[in-house]
């Protein structure tokens, strides 16, 4: 067998985010499945009619889930009414906005609002990836030479390299995450610090030594 080395690589890229992710819910009661539905239709209408002024374009907003589901009665015997869910994510580019929204979606559905994720994300990540990619590459390369320079011996031209993804997307360093919380008359305004998320990559890269 020809003599090599092989070395495997981690290189990992900053960036701060640029989008939050909202996820939210409106859950209204209702003594029937039409009231409920009626309710709950009611007040994401609302919702997408302030995110509508609020400047979010209709890319911006997409729904992510509806159900209907019965109450029982504290016997659970016996259906006492119905409640409706409808839920939405929206993608806001300027963070300053998110408290303002969840404090005017607050103000129009009350306690049927529920905000389910607030997620930090970032648009485009292929810079990033790229910028990983090469620290992987020279972290590999590093460890290569320092073992051939052990070994008496030089580093001669790569004979393959393998990208070995780790699976995940971006991964938050810093800032808020995630949160989850019940509005009840919130009148305030959540500030949200963005912080820096990362992308990871490895790679594995064999090289022929002289």
């Amino acid at each position: 067998m020809d003599a090599f080395v092989e070395m495997a690589g981690v290189g990992t890229a900053l960036a701060p985010p640029d989008v939050v992710a909202l996820d939210l819910s409106v859950r209204c009661p209702g003594g029937s499945v039409a009231d409920a539905l009626q309710s709950a239709d009611t007040g994401m209408h609302a919702i997408l009619g302030l995110a509508r002024d609020g400047g979010l374009k209709p890319a911006e907003m997409q729904t992510t889930g509806a159900s209907v589901y019965p109450q029982y009665d504290r016997d659970g015997s016996s259906i006492s009414g119905y409640v409706a869910q409808q839920s939405l994510r929206l993608r806001i580019r300027d963070r300053d906005q998110v408290g303002r929204l969840i404090t005017a979606f607050s103000a129009a559905v009350g306690n049927a609002l529920t905000i389910d994720n607030i997620a930090l994300q970032i648009e485009d990540t292929a810079p990033l990836v790229t910028e990983a990619r090469r620290a992987a590459f020279a972290d590999a390369e590093t460890k290569a030479r320092q073992f051939a320079a052990l070994a008496g011996r030089a580093l001669g031209q790569v004979l393959y390299v393998v990208d070995t993804p780790s699976g995940g997307g971006p991964v938050p360093v810093g800032g808020l995450a995630r949160s989850k919380m019940a509005m009840d008359s919130y009148a305030g305004s959540m500030p949200v610090e963005m912080g820096e998320n990362s992308v990871s990559a490895q790679v594995v890269v064999r090289w022929a030594w002289n």
